[in-house]
């Protein structure tokens, strides 16, 4: 496997699906018929991508050791060493840096949305994941 089809493979394009949902207000404002909007909401929506792209790939890096003792995680490109952590972690910075300039231009309230994003995934993968309940109140 090529560097550039691990990559791809770690940035998981089959899970961006989900990401549709940031094109829930072009829907709802109806705004389908305006090409600026609608040109607006798919860079919005590529840069959550690319976001949930960053993310993968680095919660990927830190969950490495334990992937590799997994029957099918052992199987992720970084776990079985088609992808070096030094890649990934680079290519995860790439992603996150040009999703969020994405946004930013777009609009900086984007932006401030796109960046707690990133930062809620990262606690996520650093720390919360292994919070058996949070407690909120």
């Amino acid at each position: 496997m090529t560097s550039v089809a691990a990559l791809i493979k770690t940035i998981r394009p089959q899970q961006w699906v989900k990401n549709v949902f940031v094109a829930a207000p072009l829907v709802f404002s109806r705004h389908l018929t305006d090409p600026a909007q609608v040109a607006r909401t798919a860079i919005a929506v590529l840069a959550f991508c690319l976001l949930s792209g960053a993310v993968y790939t680095y919660n990927d890096v830190r969950d490495a050791d334990a992937d590799r003792a997994h029957p099918k995680k052992k199987l992720r490109p970084i776990a079985a060493g088609a992808l070096s952590e030094r890649q990934a972690l680079i290519a995860a910075v790439v992603l996150a840096v040009v999703a969020l300039g994405a946004c930013a231009a777009l609009d900086w309230t984007l932006a401030l949305i796109a960046s707690g994003y990133l930062v809620q995934n990262v606690a996520y993968s650093i720390w919360l994941k292994h919070i058996a309940f949070v407690d909120v109140a």
